[in-house]
């Protein structure tokens, strides 16, 4: 059994899918991808930048969206007009496909995501939604996932892409997003040679070793996922991709620079192997005269 699986194995289910989501696809990418749609097993996560709104499930069998959205995120207009059931804290809505468009009108949208913003950001986390949304349809970086784990492990990455080779193949390559304050960045912390806490360049360890332990499984899972996400209209139609062995792994830096510099140091000073992008909110008024 895959030890990931991010798409949708059944290809009629997946035809209503695309015929059903254009309107969709066509808001998230209107929003300049504030709002994404990842794809699960079996499933979609609807995000705001970078929070879960909800979860899609498309039912074959009645020809019905199975929608579950927690309940601090769903209008009180939502609950009145769609009949939901309330199930450990999420609303869950059984919507036929001719009524997913109004479920997901601009004006709930927009008051799901006014919702949204009330919530305390993670800081890394709104990082991370700039990345993904300052770096959509390129053709030598692609961001292919957000938050993930698989059967393996339940830890997650923050970001996987596929980085294109000087060969014009793509490797995996995992990104961990740390703002400069982040004790993680100095490395693993250890007492009498003992590990007590896992540093940043021990976490990417394990990911791209699971990665490269389970290559083959996440090869024809994200070449699968990408081919949907094509068809779905949500990147760019591209060549076939071809993924190759050799997983990267990089520490993206973003932020309190001061700090950031002293703790990318020790880190590097304990694991000189590290890959570290530092990204400066420096500003330069240089062309300001």
């Amino acid at each position: 059994m895959a030890v990931i699986k991010r798409f949708i194995a059944d290809e009629k289910s997946f035809e209503d899918i695309v015929e059903d989501f254009g309107f969709l696809v066509e808001k998230i990418k209107n929003s300049g991808f504030e709002y994404d749609l990842q794809i699960r097993d079996g499933y979609f996560n609807l995000y705001y930048k970078g929070n879960s709104i909800g979860k899609i499930s498309y039912k074959k069998d009645n020809g019905k969206y199975e929608v579950r959205i927690h309940e601090k995120f769903v209008p009180g207009r939502v609950i009145e007009r769609f009949k939901s059931v309330l199930k450990n804290r999420y609303q869950i809505f059984s919507i036929p496909r001719k009524q997913l468009h109004s479920l997901f009108s601009s004006q709930n949208l927009k008051l799901m995501s006014s919702m949204v913003k009330k919530i305390s950001f993670q800081e890394e986390v709104i990082y991370e939604q700039m990345l993904m949304t300052d770096n959509v349809n390129r053709d030598d970086l692609i961001i292919i996932d957000r938050q993930v784990s698989d059967k393996a492990s339940g830890t997650k990455m923050d970001l996987l892409t596929l980085k294109k080779n000087k060969g014009g193949c793509y490797q995996f390559c995992v990104f961990e997003v740390k703002l400069g304050n982040n004790p993680e960045l100095e490395g693993d912390v250890t007492y009498q040679g003992r590990l007590i806490k896992r540093g940043v360049n021990t976490q990417l360890k394990e990911y791209t070793q699971r990665i490269e332990n389970n290559f083959d499984d996440y090869r024809t899972c994200y070449q699968k996922n990408l081919e949907q996400k094509e068809r779905l209209g949500l990147i760019t139609r591209r060549a076939p991709v071809d993924i190759v062995h050799g997983v990267l792994g990089v520490v993206v830096v973003m932020g309190y620079s001061g700090m950031a510099e002293r703790k990318i140091e020790e880190l590097r000073r304990k694991d000189p192997s590290i890959r570290v992008i530092q990204l400066s909110n420096r500003i330069d008024v240089k062309n300001l005269e």
